[in-house]
């Protein structure tokens, strides 16, 4: 969602499934079809129909599983004091050999949307059902709660100690999106709100109004839930996330993503960079 148009003619594979996973003049078919439409010339997977399914599903959890590991870093980072979490993730990121590529690997906020937490979800069923005998899965999803949780104490600990409330800067599972289901950000004002504190959303498309405002009244401990630019880099489209309404002087914003620059009259938090200097 929100880079639709460029995914669907730029996807890293096709996949297609036929009955027994073996190339058919029906495959053939479609594999010239979207060579017509294609701009990035993708490689083409044939598996049977469950293989096929297999492969989009692994997908997701694999990058929920990358997203997790980041944020974990990050943990430590808050944890251990001395360590920007994005000198070790750039150095895992460019570690290309053997472990990843870039894709996924600058700490953030957690994995959300419709799709990969109901795919892990699934596996951790698949799991048991199966008797496979582990559930990394429920490792994943856990790991994902607990950092939301992290996240939500350092929230709650700022404005406890300046007299603020919380406010998070987007509530969509992503920005320019209006679709709620699933978004890391409410997860977050969960704990928030388990932690006995209130919590408003800002954000102009979120299709669930429940907490959303369009302004604030006063300096507030604000969570910078929404970074355009590292969620739809790849695209091409890179402009940074623009504050959806006039910033308080004396507010605090948490920036999960370390992006934002110093801001005059403004106290501007790098989640995960505990650094000294």
């Amino acid at each position: 969602m929100g880079s639709v148009k460029w995914d669907m003619v730029n996807p890293e594979m096709i996949i297609i499934g036929t009955e027994d996973g073996k190339m058919t003049g029906i495959a053939g078919e479609l594999i010239d079809l979207y060579k017509t439409v294609m701009q990035n010339d993708p490689r083409y997977e044939i598996g049977t129909w469950d293989e096929c399914e297999s492969i989009k599903i692994f997908y997701n959890t694999f990058i929920s599983a990358k997203v997790g590991l980041v944020n974990m870093i990050q943990d430590f980072a808050l944890r251990i004091g001395n360590i920007n979490v994005d000198v070790v993730t750039n150095a895992l990121a460019n570690s290309t050999m053997r472990i990843m590529g870039p894709k996924y690997m600058t700490a953030g906020m957690g994995d959300a949307g419709a799709c990969h937490p109901r795919d892990n979800i699934a596996l951790r069923w698949l799991a048991k059902e199966y008797d496979i005998g582990y559930d990394l899965f429920d490792t994943v999803m856990h790991a994902r709660e607990i950092q939301a949780r992290n996240l939500a104490n350092f929230l709650v600990e700022e404005a406890k100690q300046r007299g603020m409330s919380i406010v998070i800067h987007g509530k969509a599972y992503k920005p320019d999106v209006e679709y709620c289901i699933g978004s890391y950000s409410t997860l977050v004002g969960h704990y928030v709100k388990a932690a006995g504190f209130g919590v408003k959303y800002l954000d102009p498309l979120a299709d669930d109004p429940a907490d959303v405002i369009n302004e604030l009244a006063g300096p507030a401990v604000i969570l910078w839930a929404h970074n355009r630019k590292i969620t739809y880099e790849y695209t091409g489209d890179q402009p940074d996330t623009m504050p959806y309404c006039a910033i308080p002087r004396d507010s605090v914003i948490v920036d999960p993503w370390r992006k934002l620059p110093k801001i005059d009259g403004l106290t501007v938090v790098h989640y995960g960079n505990t650094r000294n200097s």
